[in-house]
């Protein structure tokens, strides 16, 4: 029902294509330096959820964004 639209709309490849853009986008209006690599991660994931891989999918959005807003050891 709803749940299977979400799951549908979610296989598709270019959904995360959009959310890739949207959040390009919004790292423009909010001036956020690191927009192009949330995208990046975002489609990354993407083409792993839209082959219905959603274990790999979460870790590489989850790694990928822990790795763009952490700090690194040492860094000011």
């Amino acid at each position: 029902v709803m749940w299977d639209k979400i799951k549908e709309r979610f296989s598709e490849k270019s959904t995360y294509v959009g959310l890739a853009t949207a959040a390009v986008g919004i790292g423009e209006v909010a001036k956020i330096n690191e927009a192009p690599q949330v995208a990046d991660v975002i489609t990354q994931a993407g083409k792993a959820a839209a082959t219905g891989d959603y274990m790999t999918a979460g870790a590489v959005g989850l790694l990928g964004l822990l790795s763009i807003f952490m700090k690194e050891k040492g860094s000011k």
